[in-house]
C-alpha cells in the first residue's frame, strides 16, 4: 500500500511538473518570443512637433548638475524642459537656475510645503504637466542620463494621431559586481514582459524614467487622481489604466534609452521588487492574472523538479526524462531572454541566467509576503 501511494505521488508530481513547464513554454513561445524576434519599424520625425520634457526633482542637485545639461542639449528642433523643484533643500534650485542661464528653454516650477500633503511624485508631475507648453510630454527622472543626443527625437517620432503613449526603456549603469548584474537581470526580465505584452496588443505598464504621452490624454483621464492615495505608480498605474492596443507604441533602441546610476545594493533590489509587486496588485484583473500565472509557474518549477529528484530512486531512464524536461525549459528561456537582452544592449547577464532565476525563485515568495503585510498595515 505504501509503495502504491508513493508511486501515485511521484506520478502526480511528474504530471504537475509537466504542466508547469508546458505553461511556461507557452509564455516563452507565444509572448516573449514576440519581443525577441521583433523588428522595429523606424518612425519619421514629424516637423514642428513640440515636446515638453517633465522632471520631478527633490534634493537632486548632485544628479541634475550632470543630467540636466545633456537633456537640454538634445538634437531636437522644438522642446522645453520643465523641472519641478519639490521642496528641495540641497541646492537643487541653484543648479536649475544655473542651467536656465545657459539653456533658456529650461523652466522651473517651485513647490513649497504649503501646497499639498500628497506623498510621492504624482502631485509634482501633475503640476509640471499642467505647466507644459506643448501637448506631447516626455517624462524622466533627475538621475536619468539620455543614452544619446537623439533620445528625445527617437521617442517623439512615434507620436501621431493614433499613438498617444510611447513606452521607452531605462537601464542602469553596467558594473562588474554581482548585485549590478542581478538588478539588471530583473529590469531586463521586466522589460521583456511589458514590451512583449504590447506586441500582443495587451499593453499594461511602462517605466516613468523613460515614458511619453500626451497632455490631452492625461487631462481626459483626470491624471493621477484615481490613485493619488497610493504613493507610487505614477507611471505603471497610469499606463495600466489608459493604455490600449491602439494608442500605445514602444521604443527601445540603444540611442532612445535613458541610463540611471548604479543602485547595486540588496536594499535597492529588495525595494525594486517590493514596489513592483505593490503596483501590480492595483492592475486590471486580466493583467494581474496574466502576470500572476507566469510568476507562480516560475516560482514552482525548480522546487517541484528538486522534489522529484529526491523522491524517485535512481533510474537512468526516468532521470534522463526529468533532466530533459528542465533542459527544454532552460533552452527556451535562454533564447527568449538572450535575444531580448541583446536588443536592449544589456551585456554580461545571460551567462548567469540560471543563478539569477534561482535567486528570484527563492526571493519572490518572500518579498510578496512581506509586501502583503506592508499593504495590510
Amino acid at each position: 500500500m505504501l509503495i502504491f501511494l508513493k508511486t501515485h505521488l511521484v506520478e502526480t508530481v511528474v504530471l504537475v511538473l509537466g504542466v508547469l513547464i508546458f505553461i511556461q513554454l507557452l509564455y516563452y513561445v507565444l509572448l516573449f518570443f514576440k519581443f525577441a524576434l521583433h523588428k522595429p519599424k523606424r518612425s519619421l520625425l514629424q516637423q514642428n512637433l513640440g515636446v515638453s520634457v517633465v522632471i520631478s526633482a527633490k534634493n537632486e542637485a548632485h544628479n541634475l548638475i550632470h543630467t540636466l545639461p545633456v537633456i537640454a542639449s538634445q538634437n531636437y528642433p522644438l522642446f522645453e524642459v520643465i523641472v519641478v523643484n519639490d521642496h528641495s533643500n540641497d541646492g537643487t534650485k541653484e543648479v536649475i537656475e544655473d542651467c536656465i542661464a545657459r539653456f533658456p528653454h529650461i523652466k522651473m516650477v517651485e513647490l513649497n510645503s504649503s501646497v499639498t500633503n500628497v506623498v510621492g511624485k504624482k502631485f509634482p508631475l501633475s503640476i509640471g504637466i499642467k505647466t507644459a507648453m506643448y501637448n506631447h510630454l516626455l517624462l524622466t527622472d533627475a538621475d536619468c542620463m539620455p543614452a544619446s543626443e537623439n533620445w528625445l527625437q527617437l521617442m517623439a517620432a512615434h507620436f501621431n494621431r493614433e499613438k498617444q503613449i510611447i513606452i521607452g526603456y531605462n537601464r542602469i549603469q553596467q558594473r562588474k559586481n554581482w548585485m549590478n548584474k542581478l538588478i539588471r537581470y530583473e529590469l531586463v526580465h521586466y522589460a521583456i514582459q511589458f514590451f512583449s505584452y504590447h506586441l500582443i496588443k495587451i499593453p499594461m505598464m511602462g517605466v516613468g524614467k523613460n515614458l511619453a504621452y500626451t497632455k490631452e490624454l492625461f487631462i481626459e483621464n483626470k491624471g493621477f487622481t484615481s490613485h493619488y492615495h497610493i504613493p507610487y505608480g505614477e507611471d505603471t498605474l497610469f499606463i495600466n489604466r489608459v493604455a490600449t492596443s491602439k494608442n500605445c507604441d514602444i521604443e527601445y533602441s540603444y540611442e532612445s534609452q535613458t541610463i540611471s546610476k548604479d543602485p547595486s545594493t540588496v536594499r535597492t533590489w529588495f525595494r525594486l521588487k517590493k514596489n513592483r509587486n505593490k503596483s501590480i496588485s492595483h492592475f486590471a484583473t486580466k493583467h494581474r492574472w496574466l502576470l500572476g500565472v507566469y510568476q507562480t509557474v516560475s516560482v514552482l518549477i525548480y522546487p517541484v523538479w528538486i522534489l522529484l529528484v529526491l523522491l524517485i530512486p535512481w533510474d537512468l531512464q526516468i532521470h534522463i526524462i526529468l533532466f530533459s524536461m528542465l533542459l527544454i525549459k532552460l533552452i527556451f528561456q535562454h533564447i527568449a531572454f538572450g535575444m531580448g537582452a541583446k536588443k536592449l544592449n544589456e551585456k554580461g547577464i545571460v551567462p548567469f541566467l540560471i543563478l539569477f532565476d534561482l535567486i528570484s525563485t527563492i526571493a519572490n515568495p518572500v518579498i510578496y509576503i512581506l509586501s502583503s503585510f506592508n499593504k495590510k498595515s
